[in-house]
């Protein structure tokens, strides 16, 4: 009985995590940078746009810098 009330657990455990990371949100902030160092001074001011809506770090969004194939470096947000 143990063993069964164990794999219930670990099945609804396993579906929970697949479930929550299926809401996040990623976005690529409008523009780029020269610098990893300019993308993340903006990155640190915490406010972000993308798609011409303003993203605030307060909502809970953080952010990366990526590296593109350009050699320019672009911010992500994500939550």
């Amino acid at each position: 009985m143990r063993k069964i009330f164990a794999v219930t657990a670990m099945a609804l455990g396993v579906a929970g995590l697949g479930a929550a990371t299926a809401h996040a949100e990623t976005l690529t902030v409008d523009g780029n940078y020269a610098s990893v160092e300019a993308c993340a001074a903006d990155g640190n001011n915490g406010q972000f746009q993308a798609g011409g809506v303003q993203l605030r770090g307060e909502d809970g969004w953080q952010w990366r810098c990526d590296q593109g194939n350009d050699g320019l470096w672009y911010m992500t947000i994500f939550r």
